[in-house]
């Protein structure tokens, strides 16, 4: 299988939850975006999320908003441990300081990048953290990232906690 299309259910564990509300959090602190990734492995219809990654990335604050940058070597670095640990990256979190969507910048730099993905975005700095109820879940489809309903996102991701 090549993409997450016929993926139904996305199932993060609690402790990656909570492992990354803090970090989300840790630089909401200072006022910065940080970017999480989950990878995974798939299971008949289901993604089983097993690893939380926080790659080394630089916070910037721009006229426009705020945004982080992740370079090559650590992108590099990152695939090869997802090669050698034969996991699937296929969940993107990152958080906003005020609402929860998918800025021009967020559909142009994805990190997942393979149809089927998903990409959540956690508003205030994960202030309720990412179960909370302001979350907004997008799914990349061949037109782009989708914007799924609050129980189309609750039927394909399951945030256990």
């Amino acid at each position: 299988m090549t993409t997450f299309e016929s993926i139904r259910e996305f199932v993060v564990p609690a402790y990656l939850c909570d492992a990354t509300d803090r970090q989300l959090r840790e630089a909401g602190l200072d006022g910065n975006e940080r970017f999480i990734l989950w990878s995974g492995v798939i299971q008949g219809e289901r993604l089983l999320v097993r690893t939380m990654h926080c790659p080394k990335q630089t916070a910037y604050r721009l006229a426009r908003g705020l945004c982080v940058r992740v370079e090559a070597d650590e992108l590099h670095r990152l695939n090869v441990w997802l090669y050698e640990n034969t996991e699937r990256l296929a969940i993107q979190v990152h958080s906003h300081p005020a609402d929860a969507y998918h800025s021009d910048t967020d559909d142009a730099y994805p990190m997942v990048t393979t149809l089927g993905g998903l990409s959540l975005v956690v508003p205030e700095f994960a202030r309720y953290g990412v179960r909370g109820p302001q979350t907004a879940l997008y799914r990349l489809s061949a037109a782009g990232w989708e914007d799924l309903s609050p129980t189309a996102a609750h039927r394909v991701l399951r945030l256990e906690g």
